[in-house]
């Protein structure tokens, strides 16, 4: 019986640490899109989760460099990304949801690829549902 018990306790021990790592992007981003156009410095294929890092033209001919979280590489494969897709020195546009707690981050919902392609990353939905208001 006591077995029976501790193996329970244990199933659910490594059931819940999935459950409890992921988390919301809406936690993270804000839910409005923005699109940035930049030269790729690198694209870092990584579990959990992405990340495109870009160079930025500011005014006044000033650089800002960016790290944006992208998706899964599982879910980049479904979507027909390879570790390949954005390679260095490559002058894309970003589609994504700016970062609240730093200014030069985001998270990636699609890139425009030269010659127009354009790739979905994440989700087409937004990464906060829109408020809901009654109407009385």
């Amino acid at each position: 019986m006591k077995f029976a018990a501790w193996l329970s306790l244990a199933g659910a021990a490594v059931l819940a640490g999935p459950a409890l790592a992921h988390h919301s992007a809406a936690a993270e981003y804000r839910a409005e899109v923005k699109t940035w156009t930049g030269r790729i410095t690198r694209f870092s294929w990584m579990n959990p989760h992405t990340w495109v890092y870009f160079d930025l033209a500011e005014a006044g001919g000033k650089v800002a460099h960016w790290e944006c979280e992208g998706s899964s590489p599982n879910g980049l494969i479904r979507n027909g990304w390879t570790r390949d897709t954005l390679r260095p020195g490559m002058v894309v546009a970003i589609e994504g949801y700016p970062a609240k707690d730093r200014a030069q981050g985001c998270k990636v919902r699609a890139v425009i690829l030269p010659g127009g392609r354009r790739m979905v990353m994440g989700s087409e939905e937004p990464v906060a549902p829109p408020h809901v208001t009654e109407n009385r």
